[in-house]
């Protein structure tokens, strides 16, 4: 073999945002003058370098080249060990390529942050928010919410209250305020209150919230019922006035002509039997031991009602819902371009199901300056200027509906990071229901 490398640091540690070196020498073990390449191998390839990356050396000399490792401060590069291999090829002999190995190890930093979507809510009994908790850092860290009420006039209720925070990812984290005393009518009463959220090994982040309390009973209720009032009111004119008169009159003629008819059965039954009596009495003489008859006619009047109702009805059992919601949110960050190009940011819906989009709530905290699209798939349904809002809420009557495996995407062209920021850093929170 023609060339031989070794490190002078096989182990070595940086921190994000910083940056570490070492040196690699390369011996030219060969007979003959040769050119050699240098390069890295490893998962380091994206934020560390090899100068120079080629030398030129005579027979049983050396050169030394400088590795730079610089990973960059945020949830890209995880904490931990990252081997790495120094590669040196020959151009005499492109069989004789040799690997120097070594291990990087990456600092571990936290970095939380938390929004509260929307931070005002209006509501009688609650309020409905999400806290969306973003790990910025390079590892997973748990994570504590807390609420806190400074007037307790609130019980503060988190789903859920405790969990790890990934790195790179945005926990949503479901929060309802309910007031300790509600009240049937009167003037909306604000209600602050206040989330902290404990990442071990950091300051505690707060989020500031407001419910708006409103009278249980709707405003339309009072109108409501005093129209209903005068409309009993009226009815009850209309019934002793108009309508009682009328049933009391055909009540009475309908009586009088029933009595009238039981009047004229009886007076022809009593004829009836006059006539049998006169017949009896003539024919006594003319038979011994003859029967006197007699015949009786009996009239009755039958009045009565007769009625059948059935009901009948098949019942099938309910299927369960195909559907159910769903929360979640697409942070971004998006260097700044001068050619007006967009970066892309997506979410698909697990397990190849649907998705039905009916909530959008548009997020620009730092006041970036932009713009931003929501795209289903390739088509465009909605674009922004991020100069344009800071948080913007889009509520569909008719939801956006997304097929299996269809990505919801958020792309952002940035002109003008807010805030000192070097990058623009909008979200987009949705809420809807995944389907089958």
């Amino acid at each position: 073999m023609s060339v031989a490398v070794s490190l002078t640091a096989p182990v070595l540690t940086v921190a994000g945002g910083a940056e570490t070196t070492c040196t690699a020498r390369v011996r030219n073990s060969g007979q003959v003058v040769d050119q050699f390449a240098i390069d890295l191998v490893g998962d380091c390839t994206g934020w560390a370098t090899v100068v120079p990356s080629m030398v030129n050396l005579l027979p049983g000399t050396h050169a030394d080249v400088t590795v730079t490792f610089a990973p960059p401060k945020d949830s890209r590069v995880l904490a931990g060990e990252v081997p790495f291999g120094v590669r040196v090829g020959s151009r005499e002999d492109p069989h004789s390529t040799v690997v120097e190995e070594g291990v990087v190890t990456v600092e571990p930093f936290v970095e939380v942050g938390a929004e509260l979507v929307p931070a005002k809510r209006k509501g009688r009994k609650r309020a409905k928010f999400r806290l969306a908790v973003d790990n910025t850092g390079n590892q997973g860290v748990p994570v504590e919410v807390l609420g806190a009420d400074p007037d307790d006039e609130l019980a503060i209720e988190i789903d859920p209250p405790a969990f790890v925070a990934q790195a790179g990812t945005a926990t949503i984290v479901k929060v309802k305020a309910v007031p300790h005393k509600r009240f049937l009518k009167g003037d909306p009463k604000t209600r602050p209150f206040q989330l902290l959220v404990l990442a071990e090994g950091k300051d505690p982040v707060t989020a500031d919230g407001v419910m708006t309390q409103e009278q249980l009973l709707p405003r339309w209720l009072l109108p409501a019922a005093v129209a209903l009032v005068a409309l009993a009111g009226v009815l009850v004119a209309v019934w002793f006035t108009l309508l009682k008169p009328s049933v009391e009159s055909i009540a009475q003629d309908k009586a009088q002509e029933q009595a009238s008819q039981a009047n004229s059965a009886a007076a022809r039954a009593d004829q009836a039997a006059a006539r049998a009596n006169k017949a009896a009495d003539g024919s006594g003489s003319g038979a011994a031991g003859g029967a006197n008859g007699a015949a009786a006619v009996t009239t009755t009047a039958k009045s009565g009602a007769a009625g059948a109702g059935g009901a009948g009805g098949a019942g099938g059992s309910a299927a369960a819902p195909a559907s159910k919601p769903v929360s979640f949110r697409v942070a971004t960050q998006a260097p700044p371009v001068t050619d007006g190009s967009f970066k892309e940011f997506s979410y698909t819906a697990p397990d190849h199901h649907t998705l039905d989009i009916g909530d959008l709530v548009l997020q620009n905290p730092r006041g970036d300056t932009g713009f931003l699209r929501i795209m289903m798939g390739d088509k465009v349904v909605l674009e922004e200027g991020l100069a344009n809002f800071r948080d913007l809420d889009y509520h569909y009557v008719t939801p956006l509906h997304l097929a299996k495996d269809q990505p919801v995407v958020v792309a952002v062209s940035c002109t003008t990071p807010g805030a000192g920021a070097s990058q623009c850093t909008p979200s987009v929170s949705f809420s809807g229901m995944l389907g089958k």
